[in-house]
């Protein structure tokens, strides 16, 4: 887990980067949250896969989250024991 941000365009670290999470088959199907300071879930998805579903500092309404700490979990379906940690992200 690759704890911090900046999604500004520039294509350095651009996204919540989870090595492995789509190759290895225990970790595909997986439920990712993230949540603010305050314990508030502001973005969550099933099948995280670093392309197509990923975490860009948006809300799952859209809305651009201001630069902090934030708080993820990852639960996977096949067993393997949840992860969860802190991230940083900077606008």
């Amino acid at each position: 887990v690759y704890n911090g941000i900046s999604p500004n365009g520039d294509g350095q670290n651009d996204y919540f980067y989870l090595q492995y999470i789509d190759v290895l088959p225990a970790a595909s199907e997986n439920r990712v949250m993230i949540y603010n300071r305050w314990g508030d879930l502001v973005w969550q998805t099933t099948n995280y896969n670093n392309t197509s579903n990923r975490f860009e500092g948006l809300s799952n309404a859209g809305a651009e989250l201001p630069s902090g700490t934030y708080f993820y979990r990852i639960q996977f379906a096949s067993g393997v024991p949840e992860r969860s940690g802190y991230l940083t992200l900077r606008r």
